[in-house]
């Protein structure tokens, strides 16, 4: 088996995630908010249809207000300030072994996220060196899909253009991972730098070291 396609997630496996912020500045203000609340369901599920691109930045917003009855307490522009604040810093040691497979191996290296259109936007200011490093990216916000549809599999396996046996997909959620191997991928269920080299060298791909 020669593997001729790399997959990466973005958040929590090439790119940090902190929710603090936007805890604290949307969540916690909410007269809503209490433990246990159904409240953090409904926006996540909310947030859900935001990455597939079925709703607009000013529709999310307005629809997030509502829910967590924000109204007048946040213009707009404070809530996608704390509302991107979740994306944190790049994970250094996930971009070093990204570059290594790019100098070491002749695989196409790809990006397959669940992001909505703020996050990628806040994404590509920053002056990261990653994106040169990536071939292809497959945005939820953009195809209308989010995993663990096993529709955006398929799609991932037309873009590779190889069969999933010879894909490596590496992911921290478990239902992602799951929805993967149903249709047959190489899959690492990310959980820290050390592990991916190791599980990465299981399958033939060289880093160098």
């Amino acid at each position: 088996m020669k593997i001729k396609c790399v997959i990466f997630d973005l958040g929590d496996v090439i790119v940090d995630l902190d929710f603090s912020r936007f805890f604290n500045e949307v969540i916690t203000p909410s007269p809503l908010n209490k433990p246990h609340s159904s409240i953090y369901l409904e926006f996540f599920r909310q947030s859900d249809i935001y990455h597939q691109g079925k709703i607009s930045d000013e529709e999310f917003f307005k629809q997030s207000s509502e829910l967590l009855e924000l109204e007048e307490k946040l213009t707009q522009k404070q809530f996608f300030e704390a509302f991107n604040s979740i994306i944190s810093n790049l994970k250094y040691d996930v971009v070093d072994i990204v570059k290594k497979i790019r100098q070491n191996n002749h695989v196409k290296i790809m990006s397959m996220s669940n992001i909505n259109a703020s996050h990628w936007k806040y994404l590509k200011k920053q002056n990261w060196d990653i994106w040169q490093l990536i071939d292809e990216f497959i945005l939820s916000h953009e195809i209308q899909m989010t995993k663990p549809d096993p529709e955006i599999f398929k799609y991932a396996i037309r873009k590779a253009r190889c069969k999933p046996r010879e894909i490596v997909f590496i992911d921290d959620g478990l239902n992602n991972i799951r929805a993967a191997l149903e249709l047959g991928f190489n899959c690492i269920r990310f959980t820290n730098s050390e592990n991916l080299i190791v599980e990465l060298k299981k399958l033939g791909i060289k880093l160098g070291i």
